[in-house]
């Protein structure tokens, strides 16, 4: 693989110095209020003041920002990392910071193999996924009783990740014994609701974030224990979308708000990855699997799209269909969620096939308008809901004084439209300014390490 070697040499950078972005108007994501023609003023990695453009202001070093949009730096609260080079694909595309969601045994040397990257966004890490008999992935911690799951908290504890990711395997046995204990060692526990797991349940003990919808269909549905027993014998992906369809079919309105309520009283985040959810119904699409930005996926993770995707190969129009119609129906229940006040953010399954990273949060963003939220709720799920998840709203999530300085300058109102978040002018990493230029050069280093 081609190192990637642009490193911070691609940066405007004036760490030292004060700078500033004039005449920019800043988006308060917060409440959506516009502020026009203002100045940002810079120190090191820091926002040192926000106010009215002056004309002094004109002999500081910077940028002028006239008709531009200034938003705080984007999150992908659901990433994987295939290669290292990717890191990069996300500061190119705003976004700041990742929440990766399966890391490695050894947390510290995954840490510092992420951190030789020249450039990377801001990283919350799971532990390895914890999982249970047949664990889905290699490199799992499996747990298959109460003593193993209690000893994995401690050990994952111990070794320094942010927190456990739970896996669908997981019996509830294991999976509640990991819940007490995750509690008494004050470490969250997030990722999949397991398949004998119910997702009040999963609530009720505390999960922070639940992962793809898993588990809502089913609380939703009237027939939900029967189902839930079906799904524990399903063998293959579309029997699971069988499943899944017939929770639809008996969708029961006083269940599902009963839920939403749940999720709202214990600060249940839901992670949607819409991305990732309509992935299965478009394979049949050749728009959809030539898409350009494959030109930034490494030969390794396309063979692994191809070998993951090569099942669904072999299906037929309705089964495509189907999976269409499921789509649908994820879409309309994040709609409802929203309009529930369920908290959420924007997450990507990124390296999943046809999930890009960086890109992808884009997508992300526009799927979730597409779904029934604002621009500025879309928005809002990729940067002050993250920060708040993370307990780190006193320096991310909006632009403010004192506030670390991880910011996108955009062509044009993200507020108006969701997808101007792609209007890409410039991007502050920690202070550190990328200019057009910079960006460009960064996504054609990564092109051109994608073909090593």
């Amino acid at each position: 693989m081609l190192a990637l070697s642009i490193g911070l040499a691609g940066a405007q950078e004036r760490p030292a110095e004060e700078s500033c972005i004039r005449h920019v108007t800043v988006v308060n994501v917060a409440t959506g209020v516009e502020l026009k023609d203002q100045t940002v003023r810079i120190q090191g990695n820091r926002i040192a003041s926000i106010g009215a453009t002056q004309e002094a202001d004109a002999s500081l070093p910077g940028v002028d920002a006239r008709g531009d949009y200034l938003i705080p730096g984007l999150w992908d609260m659901h990433v994987h990392v295939h290669e290292p080079y990717e890191l990069a694909l996300y500061v190119a595309n705003g976004v700041t910071g990742v929440r990766i969601m399966s890391g490695e045994r050894d947390t510290a040397a995954y840490r510092a193999e992420l951190a030789r990257q020249a450039i990377s966004p801001q990283i919350y890490l799971a532990s390895a996924i914890v999982d249970g008999s047949s664990p889905v992935w290699p490199g799992s911690i499996v747990v298959q009783n109460a003593a193993e799951a209690r000893r994995a908290v401690g050990e994952i504890k111990g070794g320094g990740a942010d927190f456990i990711k739970v896996y669908s395997r997981l019996s509830r046995e294991a999976y509640f014994a990991l819940a007490d204990e995750a509690k008494q060692q004050h470490i969250a526990f997030e990722g999949h609701v397991p398949d004998d797991v119910t997702a009040q349940e999963a609530s009720a003990a505390g999960q922070r974030s639940m992962e793809h919808l898993l588990g809502v269909g089913m609380a939703c549905s009237k027939r939900q224990d029967l189902l839930m027993g079906d799904l524990s014998h399903a063998q293959f992906f579309r029997q699971r979308l069988a499943i899944e369809a017939e929770a639809f079919r008996s969708f029961d309105e006083a269940k599902c708000q009963a839920l939403f309520a749940e999720f709202r009283s214990n600060e249940t985040w839901q992670v949607p990855t819409l991305t990732v959810l309509r992935l299965w119904g478009r394979l049949d699409d050749s728009k959809f699997t030539s898409d350009p930005r494959l030109a930034y996926i490494g030969g390794r993770s396309r063979d692994r799209w191809q070998e993951r995707i090569q099942p669904m190969r072999r299906w037929n129009y309705q089964e495509f269909q189907l999976a269409r119609s499921l789509f649908s129906m994820d879409q309309r229940t994040v709609g409802w969620m929203f309009r529930a006040g369920v908290p959420m953010m924007a997450g990507t399954d990124a390296m999943n096939p046809y999930c890009f990273p960086g890109f992808g949060l884009h997508d992300e963003l526009a799927l979730m308008v597409e779904a029934g939220l604002t621009p500025l709720a879309a928005v809002q799920a990729a940067t002050i809901n993250p920060a708040k998840f993370m307990g780190r709203s006193a320096e991310l999530g909006t632009i403010e004084a004192g506030k670390i300085a991880d910011m996108v300058l955009l062509r044009a109102d993200p507020l108006a439209d969701v997808h101007n978040t792609t209007q890409i002018q410039g991007v502050w990493l920690q202070g550190k300014y990328f200019d057009e230029a910079a960006l460009a050069r960064m996504l054609e280093a990564a092109k051109q390490a994608a073909r090593h």
